[in-house]
């Protein structure tokens, strides 16, 4: 990496650090361009050459999220170890990644909604989210089909059906829990889940 790039980085950082802690403090509409750049130490052209605008940073922020996300399901992979275990370990290494900072998940999970509602046309990001939905939908089924090669899952299942049905959980459990008044463990919950669904109801 060049000086150069490594400059760029820890300027991206540093905005992405100070925003974050404003945005908690002050809330998102609240918190100022100004503010940030005075507190980052840059000048208001630098964070637009960054960001062309505040909202901008939700999608950064969501942005960083789902690599992260795809980084584990991506070394989840290699591991050598039954498909089943590598399904739950994911989903709760990302559960207790989000429990490290739920306020902020909190924070922008709604004003991303509220960009959304409060948009009379289709939001600009929505076929990208909708490929990044699919993209998570179709890793799960990998891990699936890898657990029927190898006789650890069901072979007469439908594993896009399974899949479909283990993102729906996850997704429902995970904006219960933003939107709970509970402080309950999300990795917690997420891992009793999954394990109700491979183990089944049946007696």
């Amino acid at each position: 990496m060049s000086l150069r790039e490594k400059k760029k980085n820890e300027t991206l950082n540093r905005i992405f650090e100070i925003s974050s802690r404003l945005f908690k403090e002050k809330g998102f509409e609240s918190t100022t361009v100004d503010e940030i750049t005075k507190e980052a130490g840059i000048a208001k052209g630098t964070f637009f050459n960054y960001f062309p605008t505040k909202e901008s940073l939700l999608f950064y922020f969501k942005e960083q999220r789902e690599e992260f996300i795809f980084s584990i399901m991506k070394e989840q992979m290699l591991r050598d170890i039954p498909s089943k275990e590598k399904i739950r370990e994911f989903l709760v290494l990302v559960a207790e990644y989000y429990e490290k900072d739920r306020e902020l998940l909190r924070l922008l999970a709604f004003e991303h909604r509220k960009m959304i509602m409060s948009s009379w046309k289709k939001p600009p990001h929505a076929s990208v989210r909708k490929k990044k939905h699919e993209h998570f939908i179709n890793m799960l089924v990998e891990f699936m089909r890898e657990g029927m090669d190898k006789g650890s899952i069901k072979s007469n299942i439908d594993p896009k059906l399974v899949s479909e049905t283990i993102y729906a959980v996850y997704f429902y459990s995970l904006m219960t829990w933003l939107h709970s008044e509970t402080d309950y463990s999300f990795s917690g919950d997420i891992s009793s889940k999954i394990d109700i669904i491979f183990e089944g109801i049946g007696v």
